[in-house]
């Protein structure tokens, strides 16, 4: 570039701003950069620098002056030429602005600007990058990490929700547009929730949030598969965890998490995927699942289900897939040789967590599972936790009514022998094809009733099976055995191969123990239930109860609430007849949070129980119903007021 003296002449004078002006308008724009630099004039003097193509100049003055303005201006006007964007960002990574090189790359260089920012820790700008990248995958992860800095980011929640449902993942989907909804639920959130509820087979939940927009604007559809477009799914998008795991059906699922069988595609192998399905990480579900992945990574024995790995997706715990189910369909149709193997693995599988300090809780046929050898193994470590022998348990019961033990109803110190008691009523129900105690009273008859003689049931065996039961079922722990050793001495001179053709045939059920009536009258009358502070209380057990008297009319309808078995319903415990009206005992609920309130998976289990003895789920979004995080528990006289049933509560 000729040097032109009219402006050399103004520097040699001193006067930069004439000689700046007359370089700009000579468009000599290196000396005019140069002068506006100089000048502290940063964004004119990189404008004319990018004016003249000299972008390596540009930049140099922009990041020497770390003016950000000016910085985000002049990666606007590089464009989108692959070379010159290369050459600036290279510049920028030798002036130690990484940040400045990710923006550069943001349109032509996608998968490296998002690597950057993912690795700053600016999870929300490398979201959308991985997405203009074409990796869904870890654009939904960016979005989770930015969502646990950012909780009350609607948007980023929302974006989240989309992508999860592209990559089939119905669950994750919903979780974040619920996410998104507690922040703002605004139509388009609403819609996607309904269309992900239907999805996911929860109707009410589904119809909760159409009415919700109905009420803002009655044009919108009223029948779920209308909201199908609201929430697309990739074509041939399949559900994977982890990136690996691809589900083929749900195999069960419970009030806080589901069980999916799955295909692991880096082995073939076919698992079994356990997803916590709550969502607040200070719930007592999420702690027991973070126990029990805890325990599983530990613990590896042959007699439990062992666990491959643990990813926070979900979060998920990977256990073996055991394709022989459970120990709950084989009970009352086993060969006498089988139940005493079942009995004796079972007897490992607890020695193996009692010598690691673990007390199991929750010891029961449905938590017995066979392995493809067609040997049992124990599961769920759920309700287990490290240090439990001796510990009381001060957070409400944890375990299963028809084989909890005397002590984990009471709140005393568990041990050892309390996952024996579990094991003997199992093991009364192998032999029999029925738990020892039919309910629903569980508390009153494992503390106060003697243990049914295992021959009543079933004659053919010799009395030692009757003693050997008793002996792991004695109300007092100090007359158990006091570990899995001695219990195996004592099951092990038990005659199990008395006979090959022995098979165990299942008696007829002592009562439905799916009801919560037991079968009128019981020996209790009302002067064993006391009136204390907070209301009635049973004076043999303790524990809390409530009173609704109804008119004789309503009976069945209150006979179908109890009989329905449904956790979400409060238990309804003995019933009192009068001439005119009936008292109705129930377990004590406080119903302090409003349905509405509920999370909608929770309150969609809630509203299905409730219709399945009646109780329209149009109205019944408007009751009041005890929450403890996992499940909500509707009491029977707002249900019954709903119905315009009068019922009058005590």
């Amino acid at each position: 570039m000729a040097v032109d003296v009219e402006v050399e002449a103004l520097v040699a004078r001193a006067e930069i701003d004439q000689a700046a002006a007359l370089a700009v308008h000579r468009k000599q724009w290196r000396r005019a950069a140069e002068l506006l630099s100089s000048l502290g004039r940063v964004a004119d003097a990189a404008v004319a620098a990018a004016e003249g193509n000299e972008w390596r100049l540009a930049m140099d003055i922009a990041l020497q002056a770390s003016d950000e303005q000016v910085l985000g201006a002049l990666c606007a006007r590089l464009g989108h030429d692959p070379g010159r964007v290369a050459q600036a960002a290279a510049q920028a990574r030798l002036a130690r602005r990484d940040d400045v090189a990710a923006r550069l790359l943001e349109e032509t260089q996608p998968l490296e600007a998002a690597e950057t920012w993912y690795a700053r820790g600016e999870y929300a700008k490398a979201a959308p990058c991985f997405e203009r990248a074409n990796d869904p995958a870890r654009a939904a992860r960016a979005w989770e990490q930015h969502l646990a800095q950012t909780p009350d980011d609607a948007p980023a929640a929302l974006r989240l929700g989309e992508l999860r449902a592209r990559q089939g993942d119905d669950e994750g989907a919903v979780r974040a547009l619920q996410a998104a909804a507690k922040v703002e639920a605004d139509e388009s959130v609403m819609a996607k929730l309904a269309a992900g509820m239907w999805r996911l087979g929860y109707p009410h939940a589904s119809r909760y949030w159409i009415a919700r927009l109905r009420d803002r604007d009655a044009s919108w559809p009223v029948e779920p598969e209308a909201y199908a477009s609201h929430l697309p799914r990739a074509e041939g998008a399949a559900k994977r965890y982890a990136g690996r795991y691809r589900v083929v059906r749900e195999a069960g699922s419970g009030a806080t998490g589901r069980v999916l069988e799955a295909v692991d595609e880096l082995t073939g192998d076919t698992v079994a995927l356990k997803v916590l399905t709550v969502s607040d990480d200070r719930s007592a579900a999420f702690g027991r699942f973070v126990r029990e992945a805890e325990l599983a990574r530990t613990l590896d024995d042959p007699c439990l289900v062992r666990m491959r790995a643990l990813d926070p997706e979900g979060p998920t715990i990977v256990y073996d897939w055991m394709p022989g189910g459970t120990l709950s369909a084989r009970v009352g149709s086993m060969p006498l040789r089988e139940v005493g193997r079942v009995t004796l693995r079972l007897l490992h599988a607890l020695e193996t967590l009692h010598r690691h300090g673990v007390v199991h809780r929750d010891v029961k046929p449905s938590n017995v599972l066979f392995d493809a050898a067609g040997q049992a193994r124990l599961g769920d470590l759920g309700a287990a936790h490290l240090g439990d022998l001796g510990a009381t348990v001060t957070g409400g019961l944890v375990g299963s009514l028809p084989y909890m033990a005397p002590e984990q109803m009471t709140g005393a110190p568990v041990s050892a022998s309390t996952d024996l008691y579990a094991l003997g009523c199992v093991v009364f129900e192998m032999l029999t094809g029925q738990a020892p105690f039919g309910g629903p009273d569980y508390m009153a008859q494992h503390l106060g009733e003697p243990v049914p003689k295992v021959t009543e049931l079933c004659p053919r065996l010799p009395a030692t099976f009757d003693d050997a039961v008793a002996t792991l079922m004695a109300k007092s722990q100090d007359d158990r055995p006091q570990d899995a050793t001695e219990a195996r001495a004592l099951l092990s001179a038990l005659p199990w191969e008395l006979t090959d053709e022995l098979v165990l045939e299942r008696p007829v059920p002592r009562n439905d123990r799916r009801s919560s009536v037991p079968p009128p009258p019981m020996d209790r009358d009302e002067s064993q239930r006391v009136r204390g502070v907070d209301g009635w209380e049973d004076a043999f057990t303790g524990a809390r109860l409530a009173r609704v008297t109804t008119f004789r009319g309503a009976r069945d309808r209150v006979l179908a609430w109890a009989r329905s078995g449904a956790p979400e319903l409060q238990t309804v415990l003995d019933l009192d007849e009068g001439p005119t009206e009936d008292a109705w005992w129930l377990a004590a609920v406080s119903a302090t949070t409003a349905m509405r309130e509920v999370p909608p998976l929770a309150r969609e289990r809630a509203l299905r129980a409730l219709e399945a003895v009646g109780v329209s789920p149009l109205v019944a979004v408007d009751l009041r119903v005890a929450w403890d995080g996992d499940d909500a528990v509707v009491p029977l006289a707002a249900a019954l007021a709903a119905m315009g049933v009068h019922a009058a509560a005590e």
